[in-house]
């Protein structure tokens, strides 16, 4: 396979990273990858995105570029001259177009790209399509890890919790984001909800909460959650632990607060049964409710409201590869033409 030396631009963001690494994985595919992750965080995040929009979108030399990139960003530069730069989230937006320039390197960006033009990128991949010509609508967002990894992972963490072949189902909390905000009462409910179903379908929960979750948020749900009904915890403003993963490939099927994207695609990325449960007060924006719409269209994925019983219905989501497979095609097809020194066809 072609070498191909990628450089991940990170904000530090988990979620983002995710994505990129994910994009990466996907890359390895169709590629020999070896990759390289660069922290580039923003000066001033606010007043640097309105005054590098302009700058990013006027085509300059790679010295200007260079100057750009130092002027706005802390981070510093790669160790080696990539072939490729990746990265996910809006704040890396500008660092991804200026160091792709100043190393003459086709670019692949996921996510909102921040009042930033479209013909700055090789490839621009989202959920929903944006009309222009470097756009890559993908099916769901890439994960980070295979779901063999994953199942190979739970296993594991079966074994070595004794969980043997025990009815597990898995819920992955978020909390304030994506116009959802919760408090105590929120998580109360969820947890009464959470008690309906592990006595109605025989099945105990893994659990997972996060940073956005709150210690008030996971007070409530874990006095309103009963015992008997829990397996396993991660409360993560109590004790962190990075192993949602293991619990994702210990489950059968995996629940994930609506809030979060970032842990539904791992979710759906696991290859399983994907629950997006709707839970606390808010409306999510029409770009995110349209993403999620897409997943149950997908049948990668369910909806379900806390304020509803929950049915279950048995369904098995499609091949993960089917899901990328297009969408590899044409973007190994940038890349290769960009590496090339070619115009893109599209």
């Amino acid at each position: 396979m072609t070498p191909l030396r990628v450089l991940v631009v990170s904000d530090g963001r988990p979620g983002h990273v995710n994505q990129a690494q994910g994009l990466v994985r996907l890359l390895g595919e169709r590629f020999e990858t070896t990759a390289e992750r660069l922290e580039a965080p923003l000066r001033l995040a606010a007043l640097s995105r309105r005054a590098l929009a302009p700058v990013v979108n006027r085509e300059g030399p790679k010295s200007r570029s260079l100057a750009a990139y130092r002027l706005f960003h802390r981070g510093g530069l790669p160790r080696a001259r990539p072939d490729v730069v990746v990265s996910a989230g809006g704040n890396t937006t500008f660092a991804n177009v200026l160091l792709a320039r100043r190393y003459r390197a086709p670019n692949v960006f996921l996510g909102s790209k921040r009042r930033v033009a479209g013909r700055c990128f090789a490839a621009h991949l989202t959920l929903e399509p944006t009309g222009e010509p470097s756009n890559i609508v993908m099916n769901v967002a890439p994960s980070p890890r295979s779901a063999a990894e994953i199942a190979c992972d739970g296993r594991r963490f079966r074994a070595r919790h004794g969980f043997a072949d025990e009815r597990l189902w898995l819920m992955a909390c978020g909390g304030d984001g994506a116009g959802k905000r919760y408090q105590a009462r929120h998580w109360r409910a969820l947890g009464a909800w959470m008690n309906d179903i592990a006595e109605r379908h025989a099945v105990r929960w893994l659990v997972s909460t996060s940073r956005r979750t709150g210690a008030r948020g996971e007070e409530a749900l874990r006095a309103a959650l009963a015992a008997r009904h829990l397996a396993y915890a991660v409360w993560w403003n109590e004790r962190p632990a990075p192993i949602l993963g293991d619990l994702m490939g210990a489950a059968q099927t995996l629940f994930v607060t609506v809030d979060s994207m970032s842990m539904i695609s791992e979710a759906i990325g696991a290859g399983k049964p994907v629950v997006q449960v709707c839970a606390g007060a808010g409306r999510l924006d029409a770009r995110y409710r349209a993403a999620l719409a897409k997943y149950e269209r997908l049948g990668v994925s369910r909806n379900a409201d806390v304020a509803d019983p929950y049915r279950r219905g048995e369904f098995a989501p499609p091949p993960l590869a089917s899901l990328f497979a297009a969408q590899l095609d044409e973007l190994e097809a940038r890349i290769r033409a960009a590496m090339a020194g070619k115009p893109c066809d599209s």
